[in-house]
């Protein structure tokens, strides 16, 4: 591949974190196009991950990629590289779902708990899928390899004792996260502008925020105060949480755009 396309599609990314992924995913591409592995399977990726590598894949060329998480809404899922005519290849993304149930009826880990627990353990987090609370604990979505490990050496959450067995794919529940909707109206469709309205803060404390790489636009990292929101869009910033902008409902008669923002419980008010 040229230096100078290979260049392009480091480009890509926005930061030297997303530059590392980028030349690792380059890599991996790279190994199925030139036939020295039949596919590639990655560890677990966000969303914008996931559509970064996508992007890149499409500039390549000559590779395709499949994403599966465990179940059709999952956010954190697993790519599968294979070469555009590779159609008849006989492995998955090698994802398994583990329910973890508390010992204690009386203690219920949260998302972070079980998190830092397997992270504890020594398990990178790229092993790690989506976390979902049960009606019965949490069902726990990690890289197949690791399931025997993890059978055998998580016991505690947090404090709490668990117990840890394979689950069937049928007994698991999942609803969309309830978001508390806000209605707003703000001077532009502008990140920062939406962010100081969002979270109650100045428009020079929001712009900074942007400019010091703390704000994520759908997973990505943003450096332009002027970046232009859209509705869909799912906006996070360190330290302040984070809001889906639900829908962008045009324009007020005082002229201010209006916008519908649903926010996740784990936002900081």
């Amino acid at each position: 591949m040229p230096v100078d396309k290979c260049e392009a599609l480091l480009k890509l990314a926005r930061n030297s974190e997303e530059r590392t992924f980028a030349a690792r995913c380059l890599d991996q591409i790279r190994a199925v196009v030139k036939g020295r592995k039949n596919a590639v399977r990655t560890g677990f990726l966000d969303p914008g991950q996931g559509g970064l590598l996508e992007d890149i894949c499409c500039g390549h060329g000559g590779v395709r990629m499949l994403l599966w998480g465990g179940y059709p809404e999952a956010e954190r899922r697993r790519a599968l590289l294979l070469t555009e005519d590779n159609f008849w290849y006989d492995e998955d993304c090698r994802v398994d779902v583990l329910l973890v149930v508390p010992l204690d009826p009386n203690k219920l880990p949260g998302h972070r708990d079980y998190l830092g627990s397997l992270m504890g353990l020594g398990i990178n987090r790229d092993r790690i899928g989506d976390i979902v609370q049960q009606e019965e604990g949490a069902a726990v979505f990690v890289a197949s390899e690791i399931v025997p490990y993890l059978l055998q050496n998580l016991n505690k959450v947090g404090r709490c004792p668990v117990a840890v067995q394979p689950m069937d794919i049928t007994g698991f529940s999942y609803s969309p996260p309830e978001l508390l909707e806000k209605v707003v109206t703000t001077a532009s469709q502008r990140l920062d502008v939406l962010v100081s309205k969002a979270l109650n803060l100045s428009r020079a404390e929001s712009a900074l925020l942007v400019q010091q790489g703390k704000v994520f636009q759908n997973w990505r990292q943003q450096d332009s105060p002027s970046r232009q929101v859209a509705g869909g869009d799912l906006i996070s910033c360190r330290g302040h949480g984070r809001f889906r902008v639900l829908e962008h409902s045009g324009i007020t008669k005082k002229g201010r755009e209006k916008f519908v923002l649903g926010f996740y419980r784990d936002h900081k008010k």
